[in-house]
């Protein structure tokens, strides 16, 4: 299973640095995730590796602020974290897909995912899981290597040509025997994505498990993308493919409707 990544040395800076006070508070809240909303002082302290004392200090302090909030024995996050992610630009085009990713996950019976393009990486903002997936891969929070990603394929595909130089400039890494990280067979690939309109990836990030993705186009740029996730030992539906890219022109279309009723600046780009 995939999970966002734990580089507890990379917070506070240059690793001979300690890390800041800032940073330690970082530690302490992203060791919470959709498998662990509840946390212990202890475990918090080991997911962290911060001392007991110092834990106990950051969340006196971010409990004051309303970042944290004492739960029975333990602790979770406080109401002020959903005001503040709700004041994310994203977050706006994420409530305007949950309904037609809700629909595309009752018709499909298959986990539906919406993830944003950060960087190299996806980082996935939505996920509703099949209720009898035996291992749930793609919680909120978890980044994975775009060019490996039928969501970050399907982004890539319409990027323009300067930013997607940039992004496969580096070292691609593979996570998978199956991974493809050929900067010249990508590009083939993103060019037959532009074309179909859609992305499938086969045992690229994970052996077993495939998606079709699709891109959701703000004013002319890939601003996010949904993708259903599949046994890669079946074959590919081109059913689930149209259904995907219905869903995700239908979350394009009601996000353009809302960017134009006084809230473009969400976006700002040209068309």
């Amino acid at each position: 299973m995939m999970h966002m990544a734990d580089d507890k040395h990379d917070v506070g800076g240059a690793e001979s640095a300690p890390p800041s006070i800032l940073a330690k508070a970082f530690l302490v809240i992203g060791a919470f995730n959709e498998r662990d909303r509840v946390l212990t002082l202890t475990q918090i302290s080991r997911k962290t590796g911060l001392p007991k004392s110092t834990v106990h200090r950051l969340l006196q302090r971010l409990g004051e602020l309303d970042v944290i909030e004492e739960h029975g024995a333990g602790y979770r996050l406080g109401i002020r974290l959903l005001q503040l992610v709700s004041s994310m630009p994203v977050d706006g085009m994420r409530e305007v897909a949950l309904p037609h990713l809700a629909q595309l996950q009752a018709w499909s019976k298959e986990s539906v995912h919406f993830g944003v393009l950060r960087g190299n990486e996806v980082v996935v903002l939505q996920a509703l899981f099949a209720v009898d997936h035996a291992r749930p891969i793609g919680e909120v929070g978890t980044r994975i290597p775009a060019h490996l990603s039928a969501m970050g394929r399907a982004m890539m595909a319409y990027l323009p040509e300067d930013e997607l130089t940039e992004l496969l400039a580096g070292t691609l890494v593979g996570l998978t025997p199956k991974s493809v990280t050929d900067p010249m067979q990508i590009h083939d690939e993103l060019k037959r994505i532009r074309v179909a309109g859609a992305a499938v990836q086969k045992d690229g990030v994970v052996l077993g498990l495939g998606n079709i993705a699709a891109p959701v186009l703000i004013k002319g740029r890939p601003m996010g993308a949904i993708a259903v996730q599949f046994d890669s030992s079946k074959q590919v539906s081109e059913s689930v493919i149209n259904a995907v890219k219905l869903t995700a022109h239908r979350i394009s279309r009601d996000t353009t409707q809302m960017l134009s009723q006084g809230r473009g600046d969400l976006f700002p780009f040209d068309d």
